[in-house]
């Protein structure tokens, strides 16, 4: 599984010292794009191809806290890819202590349009479709 690694921002936190429930999309967005850089392209050279990745959907379940310092990886994998549809799960763990603290899911959607209608890299560009269809997880080339 690949995983990204940094500590818990300050301005990242509430009053109580821990993550806000809204800073977890950002994270899991960074960590994505993390994930894309290293795996495919940098998104900024998937966008010049004129492709988006618009999100659609999350779901997300909270199962502990990380503090203002922690270090925590967030672990990413590419579980089902369509051509049409990417689905990504993630599990953020803190890293001292390897409690997992939140898992998630995202749902995003290809479009080379700029009215962002679903669009298939499929037909679009087959050479992206390849890529990622060999980055999909094995679980989820099972499904």
């Amino acid at each position: 599984m690949w995983s990204y690694k940094r500590d818990v921002k300050y301005y990242e936190t509430d009053r109580m010292g821990v993550i806000h429930h809204s800073n977890y999309l950002r994270i899991l967005e960074e960590a994505r794009m993390a994930w894309l850089e290293e795996n495919l392209i940098p998104y900024p050279e998937i966008e010049k191809m004129g492709i988006t990745v618009p999100f659609t959907r999350s779901e997300a379940t909270f199962i502990s806290f990380l503090r203002y310092g922690d270090t925590f990886r967030v672990e990413v994998e590419l579980y089902k890819f369509t051509g049409l549809r990417m689905y990504f799960r993630y599990k953020v763990y803190n890293d001292t202590t390897g409690e997992l603290c939140h898992e998630a899911i995202t749902v995003h959607y290809t479009t080379t349009s700029e009215d962002y209608k679903p669009t298939s890299v499929k037909r679009s560009h087959p050479q992206i479709f390849e890529k990622l269809s060999e980055l999909v997880s094995e679980e989820g080339k099972k499904e």
